[in-house]
This record gives C-alpha cells, structure tokens and sequence, in this order.
C-alpha cells in the first residue's frame, strides 16, 4: 500500500527531498514500545540454499506454495525429477511464501525425508540461529499484526510480493519470545497430530478401496 505524503515547495530543502519511501514493518506491529521486542532478524536467517534442475539429477519431495497451509506442510507422496531451480529445506525451518501473502501460505518444517525436501523459490525458509526451535514463529506470521505488516508492504499489482527486510525487522514482543519454547511445543504437537490423522484417513481409505474397487 502506497503512504502518500504532501509537502509545498517552501518545504523542501536539505532536510526533507521527494523520494520513494520503502514501508517500515514496525509502524503498524501494535507495539507500545518498539524497543519492547527482538528483532526476527536477531534469532533467524534466511536461507538461500538452492538446488538448480539443470546440474541436479536426483528426485526431491518438491513443496510448492500450496503446500503450505496455515502452519501445515502437506508432503507430495512421491519425490520427482527436479523441473525448476528449488531452495532447500531443514527440518525445523519455518517457511513463508512472499507471493500474496494473504494466502497465509505459512508452515513449519517438521521433517526432512533424507535431506531430499526443497521448496518453491517464492518461499523465504527462516532458519534458527541456534539450536532452539522456531515453531513459535507460525502464529506469529500468521498474526494480525504481522499479517498487517505484509498487506501493506507488498510491491507489484499482479504478483504482490513483500521483500527480505519486511519480514526480518518484523519485531517480536517481549512477552511471545518468553514463551516460545511452550508455544514451540504446542505447534510441533499439533502437527504430530495431524500427521497421525493423516495416517490412519489414508490407511481408512485404502480399506475402502479394497472393500469397493472400481
């Protein structure tokens, strides 16, 4: 969203030139102290690790920005021969789709499969700086707050993008990086779940089948 500013020519001058202004993710995180916080770029990095389809000849599980929902990372069943560059993935990365990031294309990485998992090269992969877990950063991406900050800071009409520095001066509140190791847990015990959910709805319709063939 463009911030529009009007100024006379009496008020321009040294101090003050008409220039594009890039949108500053803290001006709308709700903080009543921007000091009160971390910066995400302070417990993270973003990763750019790529696979290029041209040198790779194995197969990978491909995620691509569908894949990611709300939290959730759907896994292809069958990995495939790569057919474009891809950004590799870690188990315990966060990753977020730059791409409409109304879609809330958001997902923790629980798994690696074999180091042979890599993602669309729309997602920006979050990665610990440490050993700690960064599930804790799902909700918060997934924020008003933060949600907010990328509506306002895309750039492009068709294809809406935000760039690196909007996501990594995002600022966490104090009180959500006390209890990130709690909320971590939660988010990795919630998926386990689903995972096991998966499971059995896969195992269930297999029984179906067998019980009705086409």
């Amino acid at each position: 969203m463009a911030i529009c500013v009007i100024k006379t020519t009496t008020q321009l001058g040294p101090q003050f030139v008409l220039t594009p202004e890039r949108y500053n993710p803290k001006r709308r995180m709700s903080l009543s102290d921007e000091n009160d916080g971390v910066l995400l770029s302070e417990i993270i990095t973003l990763k750019n690790d790529i696979v290029a389809s041209k040198k790779d000849a194995s197969v990978w599980y491909q995620i691509n920005t569908s894949d990611a929902m709300e939290g959730y990372l759907r896994i292809p069943p069958n990995p495939e021969r790569l057919n474009s560059n891809k950004k590799i993935l870690k188990s315990g990365d966060v990753i977020i789709s730059r791409l409409r990031p109304y879609l809330r294309q958001v997902a923790y990485v629980d798994i690696d499969l074999n180091s042979q998992l890599c993602a669309s090269t729309e997602f920006y992969v979050l990665r610990a700086r440490n050993n700690e877990s960064i599930a804790f950063l799902v909700p918060f991406l997934l924020s008003e707050a933060a949600q907010n900050v990328f509506a306002n800071s895309v750039e492009g009409s068709q294809h809406p993008r935000f760039k690196e520095e909007d996501i990594l001066n995002l600022v966490i509140p104090s009180q959500l990086f006390k209890e990130r190791e709690k909320i971590s847990q939660d988010i990795s015990n919630a998926i386990n779940q689903y995972r096991e959910y998966e499971k059995i709805l896969g195992s269930a319709i297999s029984h179906v089948n067998g019980i009705m063939p086409v």
